[in-house]
């Protein structure tokens, strides 16, 4: 390689660079977290038959948080997890959540399944949006949020084995004097507090 292609390689490196940092510098990164840890053990998902409830969320929400879920709980125990839409049971359309041990015991001689799942969306806090041109003097306190519960129930004890809260946030970072910054919208976080809710099962559960 001539030294002229070398050092046009080299700038181009450079410029590359500046330019990763621009980007991160105008990013919001999120944060996930859990709002309480009372339960710190996964389940087991060797046993028993699963099922999942209709996800408790938005209509524009819901096919996608719906698919992200039975993808995951498919892949983890194959024909022994079913939906409440493919599967004939005789529950509500439309269930309490949480659930008492009285409609659980309902549940379980309505669908004979072993375990249940139910997922339910906090409401969204979008004031940021992907793309925020706001003047960084004006929007330091502005944020995205969501959030997530997940909880898995024993239908044949009636006790809750499972139960997460997951919170996401994304705000304009202190001493970021951008006027033009990217963030997660909250549909994303929504989506990413599914994923470290799975992430936690994944570390603490038995296959």
């Amino acid at each position: 390689i001539s030294v002229k292609l070398m050092k046009i390689f080299l700038k181009m490196k450079v410029f590359n660079f500046l330019i990763l940092l621009l980007f991160l510098s105008s990013c919001n990164l999120p944060k996930y977290y859990f709002k309480d840890d009372t339960i710190t053990t996964g389940v087991n998902f060797s046993e028993g038959k699963w099922l999942l409830d209709r996800v408790q969320t938005s209509k524009e929400i819901e096919d996608k948080l719906t698919k992200m879920t039975t993808d995951y709980f498919g892949n983890k125990l194959n024909n022994r997890f079913n939906t409440v839409f493919s599967e004939k049971v005789l529950i509500a359309q439309k269930n309490n959540f949480p659930l008492t041990s009285e409609e659980l015991k309902q549940i379980k001689i309505g669908t004979n399944y072993d375990y249940f799942i139910q997922i339910k969306s906090g409401s969204l806090k979008n004031e940021l949006g992907s793309i925020d041109t706001t003047p960084a003097r004006f929007n330091n306190n502005l944020t995205n949020e969501a959030s997530v519960q997940l909880i898995i129930y024993d239908l044949n004890t009636q006790q809750v084995i499972y139960n997460k809260n997951t919170f996401g946030v994304t705000g304009n970072p202190e001493k970021n004097s951008n006027d033009v910054t990217l963030s997660k919208s909250s549909k994303s976080l929504l989506y990413g507090c599914l994923k470290k809710i799975f992430k936690d099962l994944d570390k603490k559960s038995l296959l």
